[in-house]
């Protein structure tokens, strides 16, 4: 049976039956020391899965309650080994209706999968019963701590943060335009009438703006919903093995129900 996957690039746009909080926005992946540079946390690494573009500050967003936020992970053996797409382990994060606060509760599914299908699954158990996000500030004053929420997960801690932050995500779209104006006419598939020339437009080669100062950010004062999960290394390497190169993807699934009028 195949199901329906549609790619995401960092804004889809929305519909009246397809919501923002369902677009894909970036994946960062790395060791947690290369932030921290504490060479004792050099054992995690740290999985950042954004959705929900354009959201506004101290506006509050949600997770979709109907969806499952997930980050599939690979498990590679050698770090030049071509990407095969292989699943071994699944993150899985289920959000619950918003309550008065503005929180939603997280649920945390481990999925050890082969050929595509889970073949034992760990739930995760919170510190304290429960796991809930973070809410977004108040509009008019005041702050909001980070809830950061542990998971015992097969006797590894794994650390949740999901909420509002400000998006990394950076792209001059005027640039983008411009350079792109650049590569037409066209009289075929390959070749333009003329060689593209990017002095005219204050750029560099390449397409980027000349300095910081001339370049303009489209997701500057924007927030996304961030899911942020803390991971031993060991965790993710099957039967105690000493792998140290993984592939990540990020996926957002529904139920079919819902699926097949998206």
């Amino acid at each position: 049976m195949f199901r329906q996957v549609d790619a995401s690039d960092h804004d889809d746009g929305e519909t009246n039956i397809k919501s923002r909080n369902l677009s894909l926005t970036d994946l960062y992946v790395f060791r947690e020391d290369w932030q921290t540079g504490n060479a004792a946390d050099n054992d995690n690494l740290i999985l950042v899965m954004n959705t929900n573009p354009r959201s506004l500050p101290r506006q509050p967003y949600y997770f979709n309650p109907n969806a499952l936020y997930n980050f599939s992970v690979s498990v590679v053996n050698n770090v030049n080994d071509a990407v095969n797409g292989r699943e071994d382990l699944r993150f899985e994060l289920a959000f619950g209706q918003p309550n008065a606060q503005g929180q939603q509760t997280i649920n945390l599914n481990v999925h050890q999968v082969a050929n595509g299908v889970p073949i034992s699954t760990t739930t995760g158990v919170p510190a304290g019963g429960t796991a809930l996000t973070t809410p977004a500030r108040p509009l008019l004053n005041g702050v909001t701590p980070p809830v950061l929420n542990t998971f015992a997960v097969s006797g590894t801690n794994i650390d949740v943060f999901a909420g509002l932050r400000e998006d990394p995500f950076f792209f001059d779209v005027e640039a983008f335009f411009k350079v792109r104006a650049t590569l037409g006419p066209r009289t075929d598939s390959i070749t333009p009438t003329t060689s593209p020339t990017l002095t005219n437009f204050g750029l560099n080669p390449g397409g980027f703006a000349g300095s910081a100062a001339t370049s303009v950010d489209f997701a500057q004062g924007y927030n996304v919903n961030a899911i942020v999960v803390r991971v031993p290394i060991a965790f993710l390497r099957p039967l105690g093995g000493a792998q140290t190169t993984f592939d990540f993807w990020e996926t957002i699934t529904l139920p079919s129900n819902i699926a097949q009028f998206q």
